[in-house]
């Protein structure tokens, strides 16, 4: 049976409704009659041409997520312009969030200035990692931590809660579930921030929490791979270890996120996390294609977008911005978050991609991943709201 596919491509992604008293922006629409069977072949294809047509700019520009806070009022930092280089992603932080209708306003302004929708982020999994509930933007806003709502049952129904809150502000993307398990008391940076010391309950407790957002128009981001539970560093200011053998990962730090890339994980962050068991490379799992390419990408076969934790992490700075960068994406990462000087970061990329340091295949590779999962975000926002 034939059906009418409408492709809004070039249109403004956007979540849910428009703020009020704005104007929906203005949608550029391409028709095309396609069978049922054929839709899923017929979107890769546009996708695929999309690609060839882009320019080596926009698409290193679609591999960075951008620290809204380091952008000047025009949104320039150094050499690079958010209004011209197409960014794949913003996030913003506590300063940023400064009021409802604000937010609503500056949200609307990253994705017009975008050429290709970009993805809108913040850091919300409630209780210690809360940005919306540090901001004060939010009248009574309140949501407990993870640990706290898997004992009470209530994982499901606070992280709707802080989908629908994030998505009337303009929101499409939150970097939660948090899917390590906390088997380590004296970790100093996950501990209630994981739903739970049991791999399993922790996993199932990641799935409830991946619906919840998915369901109101979020993307969620499950991190961090291949597990921050059991180390003893936080990765903010040094390098974290995981030390375990590869028998007692398969059994607890990956069973959480094996859970998510069964229930269809969109984006999964990595971690700045060296696993010797994984790896000789002594490299953290951001920047080792052992552990992106190898045992996420190969043996658990997910092929949804790779992000890093932010680059401008101790973990990773240490190998300096540009060695840094070239590993990430040569280990398959697909966004780099907040690499620690966007305008030279941005630079650092083209000039890789344009000298052959980073092959421009491995760049289409990426763009590709970022653009289909834009794509489906859009399609299913308009179905939820219709």
């Amino acid at each position: 049976m034939e059906r009418v596919l409408y492709i809004f491509w070039l249109c403004l992604l956007c979540v849910g409704c428009s703020p009020s008293g704005q104007t929906p922006p203005t949608e550029i629409v391409f028709e095309t009659t396609v069978t049922e069977e054929t839709t899923e072949t017929t979107t890769i294809d546009e996708i695929a041409s999309q690609i060839d047509e882009m320019s080596l700019e926009d698409k290193v520009g679609q591999m960075l997520i951008v620290d809204v806070g380091e952008l000047d009022t025009d949104f320039v930092s150094g050499s690079f312009d958010a209004k011209v280089h197409n960014a794949g992603g913003y996030i913003l932080f506590d300063d940023d969030i400064r009021g409802v209708a604000d937010t609503q306003a500056l949200t609307a302004k990253l994705r017009q200035i975008s050429d290709i929708p970009p993805f809108i982020a913040v850091d919300e999994e409630g209780g210690a990692v809360s940005r919306i509930g540090r901001s004060g933007a939010v009248a009574d806003y309140s949501v407990p931590s993870a640990r706290s709502m898997a004992e009470n049952g209530t994982v499901g129904e606070n992280y709707a809660k802080i989908a629908k809150t994030l998505a009337a502000m303009g929101f499409n993307m939150d970097f939660a579930p948090d899917a390590d398990v906390d088997t380590n008391p004296d970790n100093p940076i996950i501990g209630s921030r994981a739903f739970s010391t049991d791999a399993q309950t922790a996993g199932e407790n990641v799935v409830i929490a991946m619906n919840a957002l998915r369901d109101n128009g979020v993307i969620p981001v499950v991190k961090h791979f291949p597990g921050h539970g059991d180390t003893a560093t936080d990765s903010h200011v040094g390098t974290a270890v995981l030390r375990h053998d590869r028998q007692r990962l398969d059994s607890v730090e990956l069973v959480p996120f094996k859970k998510a890339i069964e229930n269809g994980a969109e984006v999964i962050m990595v971690g700045h996390i060296k696993v010797p068991a994984l790896s000789d490379s002594d490299r953290p799992a951001t920047l080792d294609p052992d552990i992106i390419t190898g045992l996420l990408r190969g043996e658990l076969g997910y092929d949804g977008v790779v992000v890093t934790d932010a680059m401008n992490m101790g973990a990773v700075t240490v190998y300096g911005m540009e060695d840094s960068i070239k590993y990430a994406v040569d280990a398959g990462a697909d966004m780099l978050l907040m690499p620690p000087d966007t305008g030279k970061a941005y630079d650092a990329l083209l000039a890789m991609a344009e000298n052959g340091d980073i092959s421009r295949d491995r760049i289409d590779e990426s763009v590709y991943r970022i653009l289909k999962l834009k794509k489906k975000l859009r399609r299913d926002n308009r179905r939820d709201n219709k």
